[in-house]
């Protein structure tokens, strides 16, 4: 009978035992929540982003002439390309006119209640960028004809050419100048 019973108690220990070395199912590192007071926020009403306007764009189209040059010394290749060249550069420039305007100065001499002399000069200075080449095309006496467009937003124009109040207020007589600056304005003198 002891047998018996120490095998009885030999497995009810090793039960015991194997009990103490499980462990649980679940996360290894199990920690029960920590209960902190409940934080009162402020609600923000978030900014709403505006979309943008898409742009409105306006196609504006340059035409250009060049003829070819009657110099012996070029090879016909010479002298078609560089008509092609000076055909694009006059479209660019006829471009820039239409998109930055044109500067003139002009003299008029009279004598004798009789106009003399009167000449005028043009001239552009601008950049222009996004321009694409429509066409070039051969015209009779070997001349060529270039079209370029470029597409610009309509503010373009808007914000360009059109006077606005904040301009006004930027324009300085030479006596407010002076006086701002605390110097002798030439009516002081």
């Amino acid at each position: 009978m002891k047998k018996p019973m120490i095998l009885m108690s030999a497995l009810s220990s090793a039960m015991f035992l194997s009990a103490c070395t499980v462990t649980p199912a679940g996360p290894q590192n199990y920690q029960p929540p920590v209960q902190t007071p409940e934080k009162v926020t402020k609600v923000v009403p978030m900014p709403v982003k505006k979309e943008a306007p898409k742009p409105e764009l306006i196609k504006i189209s340059g035409v250009g002439y060049g003829a070819e040059s009657t110099f012996e010394g070029y090879t016909p290749g010479q002298r078609r390309l560089m008509a092609i060249r000076s055909a694009k550069l006059d479209a660019y420039r006829s471009l820039a006119e239409q998109l930055y305007g044109i500067k003139i100065d002009s003299n008029t001499s009279v004598a004798t209640l009789t106009a003399q002399n009167d000449s005028f000069r043009a001239r552009v200075n601008a950049l222009v960028r996004g321009a694409r080449i429509v066409s070039i095309t051969p015209m009779s006496d070997n001349n060529y004809e270039t079209v370029l467009e470029v597409y610009v937003d309509k503010s373009f124009f808007d914000n360009a050419f059109v006077y606005t109040h904040q301009e006004a207020k930027t324009t300085m007589t030479t006596d407010d100048l002076c006086q701002s600056l605390n110097c002798t304005g030439a009516s002081d003198r």
